[in-house]
């Protein structure tokens, strides 16, 4: 004799019994959160461009102008990427990253460079500051820049557990 189990059946059960046992440790599925990246460029056209890219791709995604601007989004909403030009009044996006590596809060976003600085120093800078990746405008391409993000934080729902 094998039983035969409707395993999708027993969890629906599980979860609405109020059984509180080892049983109710059990961890619950949520519904997929849409993955938030956040776009910092002062160029309206280039963050609309981009911002536009990611929520084609299933991505939440905002724009901050500046890296003063992203740090108060950054304090308002959970991100879970952040796309960042380098050149910005107030705040450039390698004091940006800066910030968010030194932050305990955020260090572990992770955190692309997009600019039309090519140099190996500016490069090096990047990578010094905490970037993961360092992509050049002239060499923008919309595909590349989904690679990167799905490289970084997965596609663009995160299916969470929760207990």
């Amino acid at each position: 004799i094998v039983p035969i189990l409707d395993v999708n059946a027993l969890f629906e059960l599980a979860s609405r019994a109020p059984f509180t046992g080892a049983a109710a440790t059990l961890p619950r599925r949520v519904a997929p959160r849409v993955c938030r990246v956040l776009v910092v460029d002062d160029s309206l056209v280039a963050g609309e461009l981009q911002k536009n890219i990611l929520l084609a791709a299933g991505y939440e995604s905002e724009i901050a102008s500046d890296g003063v601007e992203a740090l108060e989004c950054l304090h308002q909403k959970e991100w879970d990427l952040v796309v960042a030009d380098v050149d910005m009044p107030r705040m450039t996006g390698f004091e940006l990253t800066e910030r968010i590596r030194a932050d305990e809060q955020f260090r572990g976003i992770p955190v692309i460079i997009v600019t039309s600085r090519d140099t190996v120093d500016d490069r090096r800078r990047g990578f010094e500051v905490g970037a993961d990746a360092y992509v050049l405008k002239r060499e923008f391409d919309q595909s590349q820049l989904l690679d990167t993000v799905r490289r970084l934080i997965g596609r663009a729902t995160k299916q969470d557990v929760h207990v």
